[in-house]
């Protein structure tokens, strides 16, 4: 008897010494990293590297001269700038729904939907402070990095729509975009010009050629 208590009391504490996300669902991948992104999880503080997993609430952060690409478990996209904070806060997918939930604290990134888009009503949701970014199917962008507000834009896709408590847009439209100031409803979608367009896309890319880091994907 004496020894089964020992053998219970040795597997609670090798089952409390194991970090809660040996035991979590991945949720995707790093696919390639550009100077030294990390993920904070669990009150730790990890550097990333291509095919680390990632998990439902880690948070991505990537300091001045950082990158990083990720790819979802339905192949969704997400790439993030230089100077950005990202969660991954809620990630559930099957075939038929989805309830995905992200938050972008700062900087900026893009995100190409995967097999989500492809669902009839996709709920794939990225929060920010001033309004709540949302897509039916897309190649969308968001960030706060050309004014100090909210800039969104639509690159190609079904649609995107942002919101917040002072009113609602759709960009329906390939280059359509929106800015959202603090307290005020979004403004009217406007076709940016390629210039932004381009800085935009330059801002969140993460290529071999610039990094000679990449992974595979099992995804």
């Amino acid at each position: 008897m004496r020894r089964l208590l020992k053998t219970l009391v040795l597997i609670l504490f090798l089952g409390g010494a194991v970090p809660s996300s040996a035991w979590a669902e991945v949720i995707g991948m790093v696919v390639m990293t550009q100077g030294h992104p990390v993920v904070e999880r669990e009150e730790r503080r990890l550097e990333l590297e291509p095919n680390d997993d990632l998990f439902e609430r880690d948070r991505l952060i990537t300091p001045k001269g950082s990158r990083v690409l990720l790819k979802l478990r339905d192949k969704t996209t997400v790439s993030l700038a230089e100077n950005s904070v990202f969660e991954l806060t809620e990630y559930s997918f099957d075939d038929d729904t989805s309830d995905v939930s992200f938050k972008l604290l700062k900087g900026a990134f893009r995100a190409i939907s995967g097999l989500i888009g492809q669902q009839e009503n996709p709920k794939f949701e990225v929060k920010t402070s001033t309004a709540l970014i949302g897509i039916r199917g897309t190649d969308f962008w968001g960030g706060f990095i050309f004014t100090g507000d909210l800039d969104v834009a639509m690159f190609s896709g079904k649609g995107v729509y942002v919101e917040n408590d002072f009113g609602r847009v759709e960009l329906t439209e390939a280059s359509a975009g929106t800015t959202v100031v603090a307290g005020r409803p979004p403004s009217d979608p406007i076709k940016w010009k390629q210039g932004k367009l381009s800085r935009a896309a330059a801002a969140t890319e993460v290529s071999v050629e610039k990094t000679g880091t990449s992974g595979g994907s099992d995804y």
